[in-house]
């Protein structure tokens, strides 16, 4: 039987889909440090809790990278001439996830599909950004140690991904609604509907038949 990633339905990060986490440690974009269940665990929670093929999400899965994990000074330290760099275009974000400079100029969270040169042709190409505060260059030795693997809601499909893993998840029982019983008029000792009593004095009398 397929594997499973649990998302909780309530809450996302950006377009990022959030998953429980291993041993119960909330909540998480990043895939790797996801929980994985069977079948039968995965069907087991809560309504708010959707089950999705393992399989599914990591094909559609691409690498974003969190700005609360990038630091300067680090950068910094292994920006040097002839390394591999990644050009920022700073002040936007998709959830906590930065965007980049694709090599067709397109902007991107997808830190796999944004440009990759070397630290002087990058430097030449981007000039004219990188003086107006409009680009900003990462090692991309630095990026690989701090991006995750993450998934947007739009990039994914439920029953698609249920009916390529041939899964067909239970479905909920139907809650029937308690009927209350009919009550007696107070004044006059007609029927009136447990509901309908809040709704209008007696029609026959003009009691109030409120509790």
């Amino acid at each position: 039987m397929s594997q499973f990633y649990l998302q909780d339905s309530r809450s996302h990060v950006g377009d990022g889909l959030t998953f429980w986490a291993k041993e119960g440690r909330g909540y998480v974009t990043n895939l790797d440090q996801a929980e994985v269940f069977s079948f039968e665990q995965a069907t087991r929670h809560r309504d708010t809790d959707i089950p999705w093929p393992k399989e599914h999400i990591d094909e559609h899965a691409h690498w974003g990278v969190d700005c609360q994990l990038m630091n300067e000074k680090v950068n910094a330290a292994v920006l040097i001439p002839g390394c591999f760099v990644h050009v920022q275009f700073p002040g936007e974000w998709n959830g906590n996830d930065v965007y980049w400079i694709g090599d067709e100029g397109q902007l991107t969270t997808n830190v796999g599909a944004a440009a990759r040169l070397i630290l002087e042709q990058a430097a030449e190409r981007y000039a004219e950004a990188i003086k107006a505060d409009a680009g900003i260059l990462w090692a991309a030795d630095y990026i690989d140690t701090i991006r995750r693997r993450l998934v947007h809601r739009r990039n994914v499909n439920h029953k698609v991904a249920l009916r390529a893993a041939g899964v067909e998840l239970p479905k909920p029982p139907k809650i029937r609604k308690r009927r209350e019983p009919p009550l007696n008029c107070h004044g006059c000792g007609r029927f009136v509907s447990w509901d309908g009593r809040f709704l209008d004095d007696c029609r026959n009398c003009g009691a109030n038949n409120c509790p």
